[in-house]
């Protein structure tokens, strides 16, 4: 378990310096606003929908036994889920991970963040994404990259930010990971307001490369294996085709770390 003043270790002394100095700034704005309400026990906190009693849960990573291609939780079967085995959905990606079931308060914590633009959650999620992304790397012996899933046309300008956007933007400058934006997205709906069917029928023509001449000017050099940073995990139809997109750049291997899955 980690106290929320030891959460982050931030490789940039610069960047960590002027996050604790963010971090002050907000205390004393959200502490004359009133605070924040926990979002797991209702306790009044400062800043984030989290108290110091609560912090920890969020950082209990992972499940005891995990699908070896979609992530879920394994109940009783053994190396694949049912879901999968019946469902092969995942063709080109390597290997998919998640952090929590997207269920209970953590539903909440994410509606918190995506919807109610509770931004101060970022850097606590970007932790959380960065420790799993170093795990990976033992794991596999492998230099990951990491390429987020492009927000819907439109969502930053109506918004004025995106959440995946902010979690790259974190481990950048606080832990020098290297962040490709490679892929872009073409629609303009968002997924949330189709079904199962529509999603897996639209989504591979959603997702492309970006222009071939800007890519070979941007990234001369691209690493043999990336991971696709999301939120969320339903279907699996999006990572399926951004890896798809990504493979054709010659990119051997494409695993996926998503914040949530649902189960």
């Amino acid at each position: 378990m980690v106290k929320r003043e030891n959460f982050f270790r931030f490789e940039s002394r610069t960047f960590a310096l002027s996050f604790v100095l963010m971090t002050f700034v907000q205390n004393i704005v959200s502490l004359f606003l009133g605070g924040e309400k926990c979002l797991c026990c209702s306790r009044r906190t400062l800043r984030i929908p989290l108290c110091k009693s609560c912090l920890p849960k969020l950082d209990s990573l992972g499940f005891k036994e995990t699908c070896s291609v979609c992530g879920r939780e394994l109940i009783s079967e053994i190396g694949i889920c049912s879901h999968c085995r019946e469902n092969p959905a995942l063709q080109s990606l390597d290997g998919a991970f998640s952090l929590h079931c997207y269920q209970l308060w953590k539903k909440s914590l994410l509606f918190a963040w995506k919807l109610e633009d509770k931004r101060s959650l970022s850097p606590y999620f970007a932790a959380l994404f960065h420790r799993k992304l170093k795990s990976l790397e033992k794991e596999t012996g492998l230099a990951l990259a990491v390429v987020p899933v492009p927000p819907r046309k439109g969502k930053i300008r109506e918004r004025g930010w995106d959440q995946i956007d902010e979690l790259c933007f974190y481990l950048r400058k606080g832990w020098n990971v290297k962040i490709l934006p490679l892929l872009e997205r073409l629609t303009h709906t968002q997924q949330k307001k189709l079904d199962r069917i529509q999603r897996i029928e639209g989504i591979s023509s959603s997702y492309r490369l970006r222009k071939e001449k800007w890519l070979r000017r941007k990234f001369p050099h691209l690493p043999e294996a990336v991971v696709l940073a999301d939120d969320v995990l339903t279907t699996g139809s999006t990572i399926e085709a951004c890896a798809r997109e990504l493979k054709k750049l010659g990119i051997k291997r494409v695993f996926s770390i998503t914040l949530f899955i649902v189960d």
